[in-house]
């Protein structure tokens, strides 16, 4: 509920706190659509197209990689919803209205056409298959060939058109368990493709790794990665000023005092230098603020804000370390101008918007 200045005065301290918290619960479930985004988004569709289209076998494999918390298993959970409620739109009910397939004469299974799950590490055969056979509810006991056959038929049985392997990174190749389990990814999407199951790979930094390198995966695998706004080219800044007068969008309504580029324009500078692109700690940054703004009653993000802001670890590090480097410049004035300035300065960013 979008608050006025009068309004918020005349709230008691209980209904005050109670409308913050419900501010803070819903920027945290925020999604900022990026190019990017979008871009994976589209090739993850065309993969599914295509395999729908392609004879029963081996399909094509999508991976989405990128740096530890860049996002992608946020954005792979959102997608994977979004994804399951059109693929169970029109289907049967149960009495207590859950999708179900009708497998045989007064016999009906759960439909489950996108199933998630992840690679634990220095996993074995016999726990991948106990993960996928979680999924659907199913016991895990028996060898690790009697659990093959059981977690390729539970996904056939239960109509799953996507199977989404999270933390694909903790497989460890280097041993010879891992080796095996990344022969056994393969056969799965074999198995599967016979009936038209698309495999999707989740995991940090696997550009390179033995798992997208191996020549069976290799020859059917699209991948694409997940990066934070650089924001160091005139080009990028832009895009990082799109993100931010995404979120400022969302978020003014809720700030009486606010004005169009108080984020974007304003505190681009800042917030990049906070968060060095990272949209999972942009909105932490804004929601915080958001919230220290409206409990303070300026009702307005001021830099205040967002220095009071503790982020990750990774950020906060990030963040010194470029504060500490420029207590350190040199103050020689025969040194250009560029020497001396961040190519993230809030007025860098404003120029960019031009």
């Amino acid at each position: 509920m979008k608050l006025s200045h009068k309004q918020w005065k005349r709230l008691s301290a209980n209904a005050r706190q109670t409308h913050i918290d419900g501010l803070r619960a819903w920027i945290g479930q925020l999604f900022l659509e990026t190019d990017e985004s979008r871009s994976v988004d589209a090739t993850m569709a065309t993969t599914l197209r295509r395999n729908k289209m392609s004879p029963p076998g081996a399909k094509e494999i999508f991976a989405l990689s990128g740096p530890n918390a860049v996002g992608k298993s946020t954005f792979m959970m959102r997608w994977a919803r979004d994804r399951y409620l059109q693929l169970v739109d029109g289907a049967e009910r149960d009495g207590r209205g859950r999708p179900v397939v009708r497998i045989g004469d007064g016999i009906e299974a759960d439909l489950c056409p996108v199933v998630w799950t992840h690679i634990p590490a220095k996993a074995a055969i016999k726990a991948v298959n106990q993960q996928i056979l979680s999924c659907y509810g199913l016991p895990g006991e028996g060898d690790a060939g009697r659990l093959t056959t059981n977690a390729i038929n539970a996904a056939r049985r239960h109509g799953t058109q996507i199977l989404i392997f999270d933390d694909i990174h903790l497989l460890y190749t280097d041993w010879k368990g891992g080796r095996f389990v990344l022969d056994h990814i393969k056969h799965i999407n074999t198995e599967l493709g016979l009936t038209g199951t698309t495999l999707m790979l989740v995991g940090a930094n696997i550009e390179g790794s033995e798992l997208v390198s191996d020549p069976q995966i290799a020859g059917r695998l699209t991948m694409r990665s997940l990066y934070p706004c650089r924001a160091t080219t005139l080009d990028e800044r832009r895009m990082w000023q799109r993100i931010l007068r995404q979120l400022e969008i969302v978020v003014l309504p809720h700030l009486p005092a606010g004005k169009p580029g108080m984020l974007f324009t304003e505190l681009a500078g800042q917030l990049w230098l906070r968060t060095q692109g990272f949209l999972g700690d942009l909105t932490t940054l804004v929601g915080e603020a958001l919230v220290a703004a409206s409990d303070d009653g300026t009702h307005r993000i001021l830099r205040r804000h967002l220095d009071a802001v503790t982020l990750t670890k990774r950020s906060d590090d990030a963040y010194h370390d470029v504060v500490n480097r420029r207590e350190r410049r040199p103050t020689d004035s025969n040194l250009p101008d560029s020497a001396h300035a961040h190519p993230h300065d809030g007025a860098d960013v404003r120029d960019a918007n031009r």
